[in-house]
């Protein structure tokens, strides 16, 4: 949330640069300082690309951590003896218990458990506390405007940025290479139906001088 909100400052500098370096294109000053923002904006156009499934990411799993947590709280409540405890925990993929833990009465182990699980409580909660509410459903489409933002920044940087040697911006190079593929791939259609259509007509010939013999 961080990155998001305050990325809008540098990619606002990239854009005054770019309309600087128009307005006194002869600037060696200017030029230098476009030039080396636009290598840096490489980085944050591809940073801000990773977030995205970063963000939806670390937001599934909180909700996989919410629930197991959950389930570790119901086999402790539930749990009639420490071997119960152990093999409960077990299935459910938690923490294994020791000997030492084993040889605990079940009340002291339990009020052991409880307090792990609460300090892992505290550890989700903290984690949460950027997200707008706990119910996944309603949270699902804040995690996609949080993704679509990166998304928007990662090629707003993108069209700053540029390599060393490279006329065009990064977003400008894929573009590029995106319609030298799409042009290829148009050529390889046509020369394909082309190589069809006169197998097709070589076939009819033979049977016609089939049906003519």
């Amino acid at each position: 949330a961080v990155l998001v909100n305050a990325a809008t400052l540098p990619l606002l500098a990239l854009a005054l640069l770019q309309l600087a370096s128009h307005l006194e294109p002869r600037d060696p000053s200017i030029r230098k300082r476009q030039e080396r923002f636009a290598q840096l904006a490489i980085a944050a156009s591809l940073g801000f690309l990773l977030l995205a499934p970063l963000q939806i990411s670390a937001g599934l799993q909180l909700q996989r951590a919410e629930r197991q947590l959950a389930g570790l709280r119901q086999a402790v409540a539930q749990a009639t003896s420490n071997t119960d405890l152990a093999d409960r925990f077990q299935a459910l993929s938690g923490p294994s218990l020791s000997p030492a833990d084993l040889a605990l009465p079940l009340p002291v182990l339990k009020a052991q458990a409880a307090l792990a699980l609460d300090q892992a409580q505290a550890q989700l909660t903290r984690q949460r506390d950027a997200l707008p509410t706990s119910d996944p459903w309603r949270r699902l489409p804040e995690l996609l405007r949080s993704a679509g933002a990166c998304l928007a920044l990662a090629g707003g940087f993108a069209i700053f940025a540029r390599r060393p040697d490279g006329e065009l911006s990064l977003l400008g190079g894929l573009q590029k290479r995106f319609a030298l593929l799409r042009q290829r791939l148009g050529v390889r259609r046509r020369q394909g139906g082309g190589a069809g259509g006169q197998k097709e007509y070589l076939r009819r010939l033979h049977g016609g001088d089939q049906e003519r013999g």
